[in-house]
């Protein structure tokens, strides 16, 4: 697994430098002249560099390179375990590339923020950035790269409908329901709202992870 590790890093090496340079002064620009509050910035860089994780599995399909990693010491399982590992170590250093470029950010625009809200807020972004990692996975392990172009987008259409439709029909529920909602959330608090979103992260995680060695079990090269 460290092999893979390594050969994922150095693939993303040569293409990080420029593409992290990118977004941070693309990130910081749009604060700068749109007012944009910082904790976008930290979104922005963490959520956009886990989903371009995703991309070193067409490098790996490109010219039999499954069948090549296939005659090494590497199994299955370990290649789907490699590539969780992966994700989630790229994701949390995108995180603190984006709370370095958010914190510039907002010493720049003079904000005052605590350091409990600004890490506790930017925490946030990590568990979303899991959630989509979760389901681009299975999707690009499924198809190739160019079905798997199109299963994203239908997949993004999905949810932006759904939340459509969710913010609609919430128009007719009745107050008292909402305002039971909103008490339930009131009494987690931030930390109870940041942990109950890092369970549905984790579970969001365990599940992708099943189906994708079950993918990659059933895949034929």
């Amino acid at each position: 697994m460290k092999g893979l590790l390594i050969k994922d890093i150095r693939l993303l090496k040569g293409q990080s430098t420029i593409l992290l340079a990118l977004l941070v002064l693309v990130a910081v620009f749009m604060g700068v002249v749109s007012d944009v509050s910082s904790f976008f910035v930290v979104a922005y860089i963490t959520i956009f560099l886990s989903i371009f994780v995703a991309s070193t599995i067409s490098y790996d399909e490109y010219d039999n390179g499954y069948l090549f990693l296939m005659t090494l010491p590497v199994t299955r399982k370990k290649y789907v375990n490699e590539k969780y590992i992966f994700g989630i170590l790229i994701s949390i250093f995108a995180w603190c590339v984006g709370m370095a470029a958010g914190t510039v950010l907002m010493i720049a625009q003079g904000a005052k923020t605590g350091a409990g809200e600004w890490i506790g807020g930017n925490l946030m972004y990590i568990c979303i950035a899991w959630m989509f990692m979760s389901i681009m996975m299975p999707l690009r392990l499924r198809f190739d790269s160019e079905k798997a172009r199109y299963a994203n987008i239908i997949m993004f259409a999905l949810i932006a409908a759904v939340a459509y439709g969710v913010s609609r029909i919430s128009q007719y529920v009745p107050d008292n329901i909402l305002r039971n909602v909103s008490a339930f959330f009131n009494t987690l608090g931030n930390n109870g709202i940041l942990a109950l979103c890092a369970v549905a992260a984790a579970a969001a995680l365990l599940i992708s992870y099943i189906c994708s060695r079950h993918i990659m079990e059933k895949k034929e090269f």
